[in-house]
């Protein structure tokens, strides 16, 4: 079942994110207390939402995401914040996560909605491709030593 997060899902929240921290190869530690205020604001915040994959009353996937004013537009623009399935739960439920994701963010008002791939992993790369998705750019990061 896909539904939107309730408070008693923050335990595993927390745990799929730091399984999607590590996946993605961030170059800094993981912030148990910042994800947490994270999950928080999106069960609180209008703008913000938790959606999760529920698998016999178990989370095994979330997506959490933002709306917001796009920088060059007159217009909103929904933005993931991070997404997870457990990989003995992926499969069709992916689609139906992102069905739930644009369902929110046009309830939102928003004009576009946002899905980051890590990497150029062929397969996220084929699933956005399929629901619609288009490339519109490719974020690289750099730790910044202090001087």
């Amino acid at each position: 079942m896909i539904r939107h997060a309730v408070a008693g899902d923050k335990m595993r929240a927390l745990m799929m994110a730091r399984s999607f921290h590590a996946a993605a190869g961030m170059p800094f530690a993981f912030q148990a207390a910042h994800a947490s205020l994270v999950f928080d604001t999106c069960l609180t915040d209008v703008d913000r939402v938790c959606i999760i994959y529920d698998v016999d009353c178990t989370a095994q996937g979330v997506l959490a995401a933002q709306a917001g004013a796009h920088p060059f537009g007159p217009f909103k623009v929904a933005t993931e914040i991070m997404w997870w399935i457990e990989p003995a739960h992926r499969g069709r439920a992916a689609l139906r996560m992102i069905g739930a994701y644009e369902d929110w963010a046009r309830a939102q008002g928003c004009a576009f909605a946002n899905l980051v791939g890590l990497g150029s992993e062929p397969v996220t790369t084929n699933l956005y491709e399929r629901c619609g998705y288009a490339a519109a750019e490719r974020h690289f990061m750099k730790p910044l030593a202090a001087r």
